[in-house]
């Protein structure tokens, strides 16, 4: 029987590996998202109010 630490070594690598891929297909979201994290709650408060405007003329 094979030893246990080569499973559990397949598994971390695993996991690693879809970390890394999880971290680079959410980048282009992150970097969209990096603006309005520097916007006080104001600012924040009346883009969400222009947005709600522009939605409730549907």
């Amino acid at each position: 029987m094979t030893n246990p630490g080569w499973i559990v070594l397949a598994w971390m690598v695993v996991a690693l590996a879809s970390g890394f891929k999880f971290w680079s297909i959410t980048r282009p979201y992150r970097n969209k998202t990096a603006p309005l994290r520097e916007q006080t709650v104001d600012e924040a408060r009346q883009r969400l109010e222009r947005r709600w405007r522009s939605d409730s003329k549907v």
